[in-house]
C-alpha cells in the first residue's frame, strides 16, 4: 500500500506543471542561448601597428567591469562592426533613479571609449566617444546603483 501511494505521488509530481513554468523556462533558454553563443573576433592593433584579434566576449566583459565601477549595470551591448572592425556600440544600462542621466551617459561613454582604446589599440577607422550610444533601459532604487 505504501509503495502504491508513493508511486501515485511520484507520478503526480512528474506530471504537474507549475503555473508560469513554461514562460520561465523559455526565458531561461533564451538567456542560455545568448550566454553560450560563439564569440566574434574584433580587429585590434598594437601601438606599433601589428594586427591581432580580441573576441567580443573579452570586450563586453571588460565593458561590464568598467561600467560596474561607475555603479551602473550594463544590461545589453550591441557592437557595431564593419566586417571585423568595431565602428561603434550601443550600450543599454540600468542605473539608479534620481541621477542626472546626461551626466551618467557622459561618464559611461567616456569610460567605454577608454575600454575600446585599451583593448583595440589605435582604432582604424577611428570612432570617438560620440560613436557610443547610451540607452537607459531601467532605473532602480537599489542603493547598489549610484
Amino acid at each position: 500500500m505504501t509503495d502504491d501511494v508513493l508511486s501515485r505521488a511520484g507520478h503526480a509530481a512528474r506530471t504537474h506543471v507549475e503555473p508560469g513554468w513554461v514562460d520561465i523556462s523559455a526565458t531561461i533558454k533564451q538567456r542560455l542561448r545568448t550566454i553560450t553563443r560563439r564569440s566574434r573576433p574584433i580587429r585590434a592593433a598594437t601601438d606599433d601597428g601589428i594586427t591581432l584579434f580580441v573576441t567580443d566576449h573579452v570586450l563586453i566583459s571588460a565593458l561590464r567591469r568598467a561600467i560596474a565601477e561607475l555603479r551602473c549595470e550594463l544590461d545589453r551591448v550591441q557592437l557595431i562592426c564593419d566586417g571585423d572592425t568595431c565602428t561603434g556600440a550601443v550600450l543599454h544600462l540600468v542605473t539608479s533613479y534620481g541621477q542626472d542621466l546626461h551626466e551618467v551617459a557622459r561618464h559611461v561613454r567616456s569610460t567605454a571609449y577608454g575600454v575600446f582604446t585599451d583593448l583595440l589599440g589605435p582604432i582604424d577607422p577611428p570612432f570617438g566617444a560620440d560613436g557610443i550610444d547610451i540607452v537607459i533601459t531601467d532605473l532602480t532604487t537599489d542603493s547598489d546603483h549610484h
